[in-house]
């Protein structure tokens, strides 16, 4: 299912968000802490950035940081993070929310700009980081695909080995701006608690997993202080004059980042032609996984941490150190 099949799934869910369902336990909330060791505050400028990690006591082992998409948080990426942790202890996971999103907080919150964002992502990675040098591999979904995109291009982190993007393609991004007012037009304004978001959230397969969605969705929407409603955390149609600016000349960006790269898609029929062309000529690895929806990491996120450690693995700096020199005979 591709971003346009998405937004259609959203906009006709059966399932109004005012709705209470009726087994509240099923739908009730999961604490970051089962996913993450450590939440903190990284301060830039005039934004707090609030940072979901685990692993920063590691010294030695490949650094995950993640970006999410526009209207997500760090924790859509929670499974992902946890399930690369248990297969690569050593592994440090780098998830926060975006400026305008999840729990970070500052002054010029709807500027969404790429350029702000990419700005962002480089400051909280050193931040973070500190002067350790390790390998770093970068990975976004949607709109947080072509915030890492950029990062990489722009050779401001050392030792970026890796970049993985999640559903996202310029083409297929371009062709749905127009639909995008109208998906959020139609999808519910407000809910009567935050089970009733969690649910229609899994009603109207915006995130085909109950768990994940139980960690995640949360963070999506705030408590109105006078009413005993949720409403959405982040106003996305006051951010549209950014949209363009994300996505265009995303494959380019991508294809000529100086680094090993992977693309995560739901489905191949929507590769445009210069991401077919260099797909063709082995310049990324492309993985399909057909049975999720447009939050692949959430959908299927063992698939998706398999899959992002294996790109590691299989990308790896050759280490000359640890060839034993044969004697010559």
């Amino acid at each position: 299912m591709d971003l346009r099949q998405s937004m259609f799934k959203a906009r006709t869910a059966s399932a109004p968000g005012s709705d209470e369902p009726a087994d509240s336990a099923m739908y009730q909330p999961l604490p970051w802490s089962d996913y993450f060791e450590t939440q903190q505050t990284i301060n830039v400028d005039d934004t707090a950035f609030n940072v979901y990690a685990s692993g920063l006591a590691n010294t030695s082992g490949p650094v995950f940081m993640f970006h999410h998409g526009a209207g997500h948080s760090g924790l859509t990426f929670g499974l992902v993070c946890r399930h690369i942790r248990k297969t690569v202890p050593e592994s440090t996971v780098i998830a926060p929310d975006a400026r305008g999103h999840g729990l970070t907080t500052g002054e010029n919150q709807d500027d969404l700009s790429i350029e702000r964002l990419v700005d962002d992502h480089i400051a909280v990675a050193k931040q973070v980081l500190g002067d350790v040098k390790r390998d770093i591999v970068l990975v976004g979904h949607s709109m947080g695909g072509a915030v890492t995109a950029h990062v990489a291009a722009s050779r401001l982190l050392q030792r970026v080995v890796g970049l993985v993007l999640i559903d996202i393609v310029e083409g297929t991004a371009m062709d749905s701006l127009s639909a995008i007012p109208m998906f959020i037009a139609a999808r519910p304004q407000e809910f009567r608690s935050v089970q009733s978001a969690i649910k229609w959230h899994i009603d109207s397969e915006s995130i085909q997993n109950l768990e994940s969605a139980r960690l995640s969705v949360p963070s999506l929407i705030t408590k109105q202080p006078d009413a005993d409603t949720w409403t959405w955390r982040t106003e996305l149609l006051p951010t549209e004059k950014y949209w363009r600016g994300w996505y265009t000349g995303l494959s380019k960006t991508f294809v000529s980042a100086p680094t090993a790269k992977l693309l995560v898609l739901a489905g191949s029929d929507r590769l445009d032609k210069e991401l077919l062309i260099a797909q063709m000529q082995g310049k990324f690895q492309l993985e399909l996984l057909p049975a999720a929806g447009h939050t692949i990491q959430e959908d299927l996120p063992n698939r998706v941490g398999d899959t992002v450690v294996s790109f590691w693995r299989r990308n790896q700096p050759l280490d000359i150190s640890a060839i034993r020199r044969q004697p010559l005979k």
